[in-house]
Protein backbone atom coordinates (compact mmCIF):
# COMPACT_ATOMS: atom_id res chain seq x y z
CA UNK A 1 0.00 0.00 0.00
CA UNK A 2 1.16 3.45 -0.99
CA UNK A 3 2.25 5.79 1.69
CA UNK A 4 0.56 8.64 1.46
CA UNK A 5 1.99 11.85 1.37
CA UNK A 6 2.48 14.06 4.51
CA UNK A 7 0.78 17.57 4.91
CA UNK A 8 3.19 20.38 5.23
CA UNK A 9 1.34 21.82 8.35
CA UNK A 10 1.41 19.16 9.93
CA UNK A 11 4.94 18.75 9.53
CA UNK A 12 6.19 22.48 10.13
CA UNK A 13 4.11 22.84 13.79
CA UNK A 14 5.61 18.83 14.99
CA UNK A 15 9.07 20.65 14.20
CA UNK A 16 11.77 20.85 16.98
CA UNK A 17 12.38 24.98 17.39
CA UNK A 18 15.47 25.83 15.33
CA UNK A 19 17.74 28.70 15.32
CA UNK A 20 15.80 28.91 11.70
CA UNK A 21 12.58 29.40 13.40
CA UNK A 22 14.47 32.57 15.36
CA UNK A 23 16.41 33.88 12.24
CA UNK A 24 12.58 34.42 10.85
CA UNK A 25 11.00 35.71 13.68
CA UNK A 26 13.57 38.13 13.53
CA UNK A 27 13.47 39.22 10.02
CA UNK A 28 9.71 39.61 10.92
CA UNK A 29 10.48 41.33 13.60
CA UNK A 30 12.94 44.06 12.11
CA UNK A 31 9.81 44.99 9.33
CA UNK A 32 7.51 45.48 12.17
CA UNK A 33 9.88 47.50 14.00
CA UNK A 34 10.08 49.75 11.37
CA UNK A 35 6.15 50.11 11.08
CA UNK A 36 5.74 50.80 14.52
CA UNK A 37 8.31 53.51 14.29
CA UNK A 38 7.08 55.17 11.26
CA UNK A 39 3.48 54.77 12.19
CA UNK A 40 4.04 56.48 15.70
CA UNK A 41 6.88 59.25 14.87
CA UNK A 42 4.28 61.73 14.16
CA UNK A 43 3.03 61.86 17.96
CA UNK A 44 6.20 63.72 18.91
CA UNK A 45 5.84 66.45 15.49
CA UNK A 46 3.20 67.64 17.44
CA UNK A 47 4.69 69.58 19.89
CA UNK A 48 6.65 71.07 16.93
CA UNK A 49 4.14 71.82 14.36
CA UNK A 50 0.63 72.65 16.18
CA UNK A 51 0.97 76.12 16.69
CA UNK A 52 3.23 77.13 13.54
CA UNK A 53 0.70 75.79 11.55
CA UNK A 54 -2.31 76.67 13.27
CA UNK A 55 -3.94 73.32 14.21
CA UNK A 56 -6.97 72.74 15.74
CA UNK A 57 -7.19 69.47 18.54
CA UNK A 58 -8.93 67.68 15.76
CA UNK A 59 -6.49 68.39 13.34
CA UNK A 60 -3.17 67.70 15.30
CA UNK A 61 -5.35 64.19 15.99
CA UNK A 62 -5.93 63.87 12.04
CA UNK A 63 -2.13 64.53 11.77
CA UNK A 64 -1.10 61.46 13.29
CA UNK A 65 -4.15 59.53 12.14
CA UNK A 66 -3.60 60.49 8.71
CA UNK A 67 -0.87 57.39 7.48
CA UNK A 68 -3.71 54.92 8.57
CA UNK A 69 -5.55 55.88 5.77
CA UNK A 70 -3.11 54.82 3.56
CA UNK A 71 -2.49 51.84 5.94
CA UNK A 72 -5.91 50.90 6.04
CA UNK A 73 -6.03 50.37 1.97
CA UNK A 74 -2.37 49.15 2.21
CA UNK A 75 -3.74 46.26 4.67
CA UNK A 76 -6.61 44.97 2.31
CA UNK A 77 -4.71 45.60 -0.63
CA UNK A 78 -1.36 43.82 0.24
CA UNK A 79 -3.59 40.94 1.75
CA UNK A 80 -5.02 39.55 -1.21
CA UNK A 81 -1.91 40.25 -3.26
CA UNK A 82 0.18 38.30 -0.71
CA UNK A 83 -2.31 35.43 -1.40
CA UNK A 84 -2.22 35.52 -4.88
CA UNK A 85 1.90 36.25 -5.50
CA UNK A 86 3.78 35.18 -2.21
CA UNK A 87 4.44 36.95 1.02
CA UNK A 88 8.10 37.60 0.20
CA UNK A 89 7.77 39.88 -2.74
CA UNK A 90 5.01 41.63 -0.62
CA UNK A 91 6.35 42.58 2.18
CA UNK A 92 9.80 43.72 0.21
CA UNK A 93 7.45 45.80 -1.99
CA UNK A 94 6.19 47.63 1.51
CA UNK A 95 9.42 47.82 2.92
CA UNK A 96 10.15 49.22 -0.37
CA UNK A 97 7.24 52.15 -0.30
CA UNK A 98 6.86 53.02 3.11
CA UNK A 99 10.69 53.99 3.32
CA UNK A 100 10.51 55.89 0.33
CA UNK A 101 7.89 58.21 1.04
CA UNK A 102 9.29 58.12 5.39
CA UNK A 103 12.20 60.11 3.26
CA UNK A 104 10.31 62.46 1.28
CA UNK A 105 7.63 63.11 4.46
CA UNK A 106 11.01 64.49 5.81
CA UNK A 107 12.20 66.36 2.87
CA UNK A 108 8.33 67.87 1.67
CA UNK A 109 5.98 67.69 4.25
CA UNK A 110 6.23 71.31 5.32
CA UNK A 111 2.71 72.09 5.55
CA UNK A 112 -0.13 70.26 6.96
CA UNK A 113 -1.82 69.29 3.58
CA UNK A 114 1.74 68.22 1.94
CA UNK A 115 2.47 66.43 5.18
CA UNK A 116 -0.93 64.36 5.59
CA UNK A 117 -0.68 63.43 1.96
CA UNK A 118 2.61 62.14 1.68
CA UNK A 119 1.77 60.13 5.44
CA UNK A 120 -1.15 58.77 3.58
CA UNK A 121 1.51 57.71 0.76
CA UNK A 122 3.68 56.00 3.43
CA UNK A 123 1.01 54.45 4.91
CA UNK A 124 0.48 51.66 1.18
CA UNK A 125 3.83 50.38 2.51
CA UNK A 126 3.12 50.26 6.09
CA UNK A 127 -0.03 48.49 5.62
CA UNK A 128 1.65 45.55 4.50
CA UNK A 129 3.82 45.01 7.26
CA UNK A 130 2.16 43.68 10.43
CA UNK A 131 -0.52 41.70 9.07
CA UNK A 132 1.76 39.81 6.61
CA UNK A 133 4.32 39.64 8.69
CA UNK A 134 1.92 38.14 11.56
CA UNK A 135 0.52 35.93 9.29
CA UNK A 136 3.97 35.02 7.31
CA UNK A 137 5.70 33.69 10.81
CA UNK A 138 2.80 32.09 12.13
CA UNK A 139 2.80 29.51 8.82
CA UNK A 140 6.42 28.27 10.32
CA UNK A 141 6.37 28.02 14.00
CA UNK A 142 5.89 24.71 15.59
CA UNK A 143 2.81 24.16 17.84
CA UNK A 144 4.25 24.34 21.23
CA UNK A 145 5.63 27.58 21.02
CA UNK A 146 3.38 29.12 18.31
CA UNK A 147 1.65 32.09 20.86
CA UNK A 148 4.99 33.06 22.54
CA UNK A 149 7.01 33.23 18.96
CA UNK A 150 4.22 34.81 16.79
CA UNK A 151 3.80 37.81 19.31
CA UNK A 152 7.30 37.88 19.51
CA UNK A 153 7.58 38.77 15.92
CA UNK A 154 4.97 41.13 16.07
CA UNK A 155 6.88 43.16 19.23
CA UNK A 156 9.06 44.36 16.79
CA UNK A 157 6.09 47.41 16.71
CA UNK A 158 6.28 47.78 20.18
CA UNK A 159 10.19 48.34 19.82
CA UNK A 160 9.39 50.84 17.05
CA UNK A 161 7.53 52.71 18.83
CA UNK A 162 10.04 52.75 22.25
CA UNK A 163 13.04 53.96 19.19
CA UNK A 164 10.45 57.22 18.26
CA UNK A 165 10.13 58.05 21.66
CA UNK A 166 13.91 58.16 21.91
CA UNK A 167 14.73 59.36 19.03
CA UNK A 168 12.01 61.99 19.93
CA UNK A 169 13.41 63.05 22.51
CA UNK A 170 17.16 63.25 21.34
CA UNK A 171 16.81 64.22 17.68
CA UNK A 172 14.54 67.15 17.95
CA UNK A 173 15.83 69.07 20.72
CA UNK A 174 16.87 72.21 18.33
CA UNK A 175 13.02 71.32 16.58
CA UNK A 176 14.66 69.07 13.43
CA UNK A 177 11.34 66.57 13.72
CA UNK A 178 12.39 66.02 9.92
CA UNK A 179 15.49 63.77 11.00
CA UNK A 180 12.84 61.53 12.33
CA UNK A 181 11.36 60.67 9.15
CA UNK A 182 14.52 60.13 8.05
CA UNK A 183 15.43 57.56 10.32
CA UNK A 184 12.41 55.64 8.82
CA UNK A 185 13.69 55.33 5.10
CA UNK A 186 15.84 52.94 6.76
CA UNK A 187 13.02 51.03 6.06
CA UNK A 188 14.14 51.36 2.24
CA UNK A 189 17.26 49.66 3.14
CA UNK A 190 16.11 46.44 5.01
CA UNK A 191 13.83 46.25 2.08
CA UNK A 192 17.16 46.00 -0.51
CA UNK A 193 18.67 43.89 1.93
CA UNK A 194 15.25 41.53 2.32
CA UNK A 195 15.87 40.69 -1.52
CA UNK A 196 18.66 38.72 -0.96
CA UNK A 197 17.78 36.83 2.99
CA UNK A 198 13.93 37.20 3.39
CA UNK A 199 12.52 33.33 2.15
CA UNK A 200 9.03 32.75 0.91
CA UNK A 201 6.52 30.53 3.05
CA UNK A 202 6.89 26.89 2.67
CA UNK A 203 2.87 26.58 2.79
CA UNK A 204 2.72 28.95 0.09
CA UNK A 205 5.32 27.38 -2.01
CA UNK A 206 3.58 24.11 -1.57
CA UNK A 207 0.15 24.82 -2.09
CA UNK A 208 1.05 26.91 -5.04
CA UNK A 209 2.89 23.97 -6.66
CA UNK A 210 6.80 25.33 -6.24
CA UNK A 211 8.45 22.20 -4.83
CA UNK A 212 11.88 22.20 -4.74
CA UNK A 213 11.90 25.55 -3.09
CA UNK A 214 9.96 24.20 -0.48
CA UNK A 215 11.67 21.17 -0.06
CA UNK A 216 14.81 23.45 0.28
CA UNK A 217 13.27 25.37 3.00
CA UNK A 218 12.11 21.65 4.91
CA UNK A 219 15.50 20.93 4.84
CA UNK A 220 16.42 23.55 7.11
CA UNK A 221 13.40 22.87 9.66
CA UNK A 222 13.28 18.99 9.73
CA UNK A 223 16.24 17.45 7.63
CA UNK A 224 15.42 14.12 9.19
CA UNK A 225 12.37 14.00 6.96
CA UNK A 226 13.64 15.60 3.76
CA UNK A 227 14.10 12.20 2.07
CA UNK A 228 10.38 10.97 2.95
CA UNK A 229 9.43 14.07 0.91
CA UNK A 230 11.16 13.55 -1.68
CA UNK A 231 9.70 10.24 -2.01
CA UNK A 232 5.98 11.00 -0.94
CA UNK A 233 5.29 14.80 -1.75
CA UNK A 234 3.53 17.00 0.10
CA UNK A 235 0.19 18.40 0.56
CA UNK A 236 -1.33 21.29 0.82
CA UNK A 237 -4.46 23.52 1.52
CA UNK A 238 -5.80 24.05 -1.73
CA UNK A 239 -5.64 27.40 -2.93
CA UNK A 240 -9.26 28.35 -4.29
CA UNK A 241 -9.70 31.70 -6.21
CA UNK A 242 -11.92 33.47 -4.04
CA UNK A 243 -9.88 33.69 -0.62
CA UNK A 244 -11.98 36.73 -0.18
CA UNK A 245 -15.24 35.27 -0.35
CA UNK A 246 -13.90 32.62 2.08
CA UNK A 247 -13.11 35.09 5.00
CA UNK A 248 -16.70 36.63 4.70
CA UNK A 249 -18.51 32.85 3.91
CA UNK A 250 -21.21 31.57 6.31
CA UNK A 251 -18.64 29.48 8.38
CA UNK A 252 -16.55 32.53 8.95
CA UNK A 253 -18.65 35.42 9.22
CA UNK A 254 -19.63 35.91 12.86
CA UNK A 255 -15.66 35.15 13.79
CA UNK A 256 -14.59 37.88 10.84
CA UNK A 257 -16.79 40.66 12.30
CA UNK A 258 -15.83 39.93 15.78
CA UNK A 259 -12.08 40.40 14.06
CA UNK A 260 -13.20 43.23 12.74
CA UNK A 261 -15.10 44.91 15.75
CA UNK A 262 -11.98 44.22 17.98
CA UNK A 263 -9.64 45.41 15.94
CA UNK A 264 -11.76 48.61 15.70
CA UNK A 265 -12.26 49.25 19.48
CA UNK A 266 -8.43 48.11 19.79
CA UNK A 267 -6.64 50.39 17.49
CA UNK A 268 -8.62 53.35 18.39
CA UNK A 269 -7.06 52.86 21.80
CA UNK A 270 -3.47 51.82 20.40
CA UNK A 271 -3.68 55.03 18.25
CA UNK A 272 -5.31 57.25 20.37
CA UNK A 273 -3.22 56.63 23.35
CA UNK A 274 -0.09 56.52 21.79
CA UNK A 275 -0.95 60.20 19.76
CA UNK A 276 -1.92 61.65 23.21
CA UNK A 277 0.09 60.21 25.87
CA UNK A 278 2.80 62.19 25.84
CA UNK A 279 1.09 65.69 25.04
CA UNK A 280 -1.25 64.46 27.54
CA UNK A 281 1.65 63.98 30.29
CA UNK A 282 3.16 67.53 29.48
CA UNK A 283 -0.04 69.13 30.31
CA UNK A 284 -0.25 67.22 33.36
CA UNK A 285 2.92 69.22 34.57
CA UNK A 286 5.73 66.72 33.74
CA UNK A 287 8.51 67.96 31.55
CA UNK A 288 9.23 67.62 27.89
CA UNK A 289 11.89 64.38 28.04
CA UNK A 290 9.36 63.14 31.12
CA UNK A 291 6.00 63.38 28.88
CA UNK A 292 7.62 62.04 25.94
CA UNK A 293 9.50 59.36 28.07
CA UNK A 294 5.64 58.11 29.40
CA UNK A 295 5.69 57.35 25.17
CA UNK A 296 8.20 55.36 25.54
CA UNK A 297 7.03 53.18 28.75
CA UNK A 298 3.69 52.44 27.08
CA UNK A 299 4.94 50.95 24.31
CA UNK A 300 8.39 49.41 25.96
CA UNK A 301 5.36 47.92 28.45
CA UNK A 302 3.55 46.19 25.64
CA UNK A 303 6.56 44.27 24.06
CA UNK A 304 6.11 42.25 27.97
CA UNK A 305 2.41 42.30 27.69
CA UNK A 306 2.93 40.38 24.40
CA UNK A 307 5.48 37.77 25.46
CA UNK A 308 3.37 37.61 28.70
CA UNK A 309 0.20 37.01 26.56
CA UNK A 310 1.47 34.84 23.94
CA UNK A 311 3.10 32.83 27.67
CA UNK A 312 -0.54 32.46 29.26
CA UNK A 313 -2.02 31.56 26.31
CA UNK A 314 0.43 29.17 24.89
CA UNK A 315 0.11 27.30 28.48
CA UNK A 316 -3.40 27.97 30.08
CA UNK A 317 -5.90 30.05 28.33
CA UNK A 318 -5.41 30.00 24.51
CA UNK A 319 -5.18 33.36 22.63
CA UNK A 320 -8.58 34.37 22.67
CA UNK A 321 -9.32 34.19 26.48
CA UNK A 322 -5.78 35.42 27.20
CA UNK A 323 -7.20 38.85 24.83
CA UNK A 324 -10.22 39.38 27.05
CA UNK A 325 -8.16 39.30 30.02
CA UNK A 326 -5.63 41.51 29.00
CA UNK A 327 -8.23 44.31 28.09
CA UNK A 328 -9.67 43.78 31.48
CA UNK A 329 -6.71 45.20 32.72
CA UNK A 330 -6.41 47.73 30.35
CA UNK A 331 -9.97 48.65 31.37
CA UNK A 332 -8.66 49.10 34.66
CA UNK A 333 -5.29 50.94 33.64
CA UNK A 334 -7.13 53.65 31.75
CA UNK A 335 -10.04 54.53 34.20
CA UNK A 336 -7.01 54.65 37.12
CA UNK A 337 -5.22 57.32 35.00
CA UNK A 338 -8.36 59.13 34.13
CA UNK A 339 -9.38 59.43 38.22
CA UNK A 340 -5.77 59.35 39.45
CA UNK A 341 -2.75 61.90 39.45
CA UNK A 342 0.90 62.19 40.57
CA UNK A 343 3.65 60.53 38.52
CA UNK A 344 4.13 57.21 40.41
CA UNK A 345 0.48 56.58 39.97
CA UNK A 346 0.78 58.23 36.28
CA UNK A 347 3.86 55.90 35.58
CA UNK A 348 2.31 52.96 36.99
CA UNK A 349 -1.08 52.83 34.85
CA UNK A 350 0.48 53.96 31.57
CA UNK A 351 2.61 51.04 32.04
CA UNK A 352 -0.55 48.60 32.83
CA UNK A 353 -1.89 50.43 29.52
CA UNK A 354 0.65 49.34 27.36
CA UNK A 355 0.56 45.75 29.06
CA UNK A 356 -2.42 45.37 28.39
CA UNK A 357 -3.87 47.13 25.59
CA UNK A 358 -0.88 47.37 23.05
CA UNK A 359 0.12 43.82 24.50
CA UNK A 360 -3.82 42.74 23.62
CA UNK A 361 -3.06 43.72 19.78
CA UNK A 362 -0.80 41.81 19.20
CA UNK A 363 -2.75 38.39 20.61
CA UNK A 364 -5.51 39.82 18.52
CA UNK A 365 -3.12 39.52 15.44
CA UNK A 366 -2.28 35.76 16.28
CA UNK A 367 -6.17 35.01 16.90
CA UNK A 368 -6.52 36.30 13.42
CA UNK A 369 -3.93 34.40 11.71
CA UNK A 370 -4.78 31.03 13.19
CA UNK A 371 -8.28 32.06 12.48
CA UNK A 372 -7.93 31.42 8.73
CA UNK A 373 -6.55 28.60 6.55
CA UNK A 374 -3.01 29.43 4.74
CA UNK A 375 -4.73 30.56 1.41
CA UNK A 376 -6.66 33.25 2.94
CA UNK A 377 -4.56 34.45 5.78
CA UNK A 378 -3.42 37.05 4.22
CA UNK A 379 -6.59 38.21 3.36
CA UNK A 380 -8.23 37.77 6.80
CA UNK A 381 -5.36 39.80 8.65
CA UNK A 382 -5.06 41.96 5.82
CA UNK A 383 -9.21 43.01 5.74
CA UNK A 384 -9.08 42.90 10.00
CA UNK A 385 -6.77 45.47 10.02
CA UNK A 386 -7.75 47.63 7.37
CA UNK A 387 -10.89 47.85 9.06
CA UNK A 388 -9.55 48.34 12.58
CA UNK A 389 -7.35 51.28 11.24
CA UNK A 390 -10.47 52.90 10.82
CA UNK A 391 -9.94 52.81 14.46
CA UNK A 392 -6.67 54.17 14.45
CA UNK A 393 -7.78 56.99 12.62
CA UNK A 394 -10.42 58.26 14.04
CA UNK A 395 -8.80 57.35 18.09
CA UNK A 396 -6.84 60.10 17.84
CA UNK A 397 -9.51 62.99 15.89
CA UNK A 398 -12.00 62.05 18.63
CA UNK A 399 -9.09 62.26 21.95
CA UNK A 400 -8.36 65.66 20.48
CA UNK A 401 -12.42 66.66 19.99
CA UNK A 402 -12.72 65.41 23.78
CA UNK A 403 -9.86 67.62 24.38
CA UNK A 404 -11.06 70.31 22.68
CA UNK A 405 -14.42 69.83 24.31
CA UNK A 406 -14.06 68.96 27.88
CA UNK A 407 -10.51 70.26 28.69
CA UNK A 408 -8.21 68.40 31.01
CA UNK A 409 -7.02 65.30 30.65
CA UNK A 410 -9.48 62.40 31.38
CA UNK A 411 -11.63 61.97 28.99
CA UNK A 412 -9.78 60.34 26.36
CA UNK A 413 -9.06 57.90 28.85
CA UNK A 414 -12.07 57.23 30.09
CA UNK A 415 -13.10 56.95 26.25
CA UNK A 416 -10.22 54.45 26.19
CA UNK A 417 -11.26 52.52 29.13
CA UNK A 418 -15.24 51.99 27.43
CA UNK A 419 -13.66 50.78 24.05
CA UNK A 420 -11.62 48.11 25.83
CA UNK A 421 -14.54 47.19 28.19
CA UNK A 422 -16.33 46.66 24.45
CA UNK A 423 -13.63 44.62 22.94
CA UNK A 424 -13.82 42.15 25.47
CA UNK A 425 -17.82 41.86 24.26
CA UNK A 426 -16.95 41.21 20.51
CA UNK A 427 -13.53 38.90 21.44
CA UNK A 428 -15.79 36.50 23.43
CA UNK A 429 -17.37 35.89 19.73
CA UNK A 430 -14.31 34.33 18.00
CA UNK A 431 -15.20 31.34 19.02
CA UNK A 432 -12.84 28.63 20.50
CA UNK A 433 -13.43 26.65 16.99
CA UNK A 434 -10.05 28.99 15.77
CA UNK A 435 -7.19 26.58 16.00
CA UNK A 436 -4.06 26.83 14.40
CA UNK A 437 -4.88 23.55 12.00
CA UNK A 438 -7.84 24.88 10.55
CA UNK A 439 -6.50 24.49 7.45
CA UNK A 440 -6.64 21.01 7.73
CA UNK A 441 -10.33 21.19 7.46
CA UNK A 442 -9.91 22.38 3.52
CA UNK A 443 -9.64 20.62 0.94
CA UNK A 444 -6.32 19.04 -0.30
CA UNK A 445 -4.48 18.78 -3.15
CA UNK A 446 -1.22 16.87 -3.63
CA UNK A 447 1.93 18.14 -4.71
CA UNK A 448 4.48 15.95 -6.50
CA UNK A 449 7.96 16.15 -5.18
Amino acid sequence: MTESAPDVRTELGAAPLRPFHWLLVGLVALATMFDGYDTLIPSYVIHFVAKPWHLSEGQVGFLVSSGLIGFAVGSVVHGVIADRIGRRPTLIAGLLVSGFFSVLTGAFGTSYTSFITLRALTGLGLGVLLPLGTAYVNEYLPNRVHHRLAVLGGTGFALGGVLAAVLGVSLTSGGNWQSLFYVGGGALVLGLIYLAVFPESVEYLVSHGRTPDALRLLGRIRPDRVAVYESRGLIAAEPPARDLKLVVSSRYRVRTIALWVSSFLLLFNVYGLSAWTPELMIERGHGFATGFGFGAVLQGTSIIGALLGGFVADRWLGARRSLMLWCALGVVAAIVIALAGGTAIDIIAIALAGLGIIGGQFLLNNVCAITYPVHARGTGAGLMLGFGRVGGIVGPTIGGSLLGAFGGTSALFFAVAIAAALAIVSTSFVTDRTSRTVGATEPQQGVPA
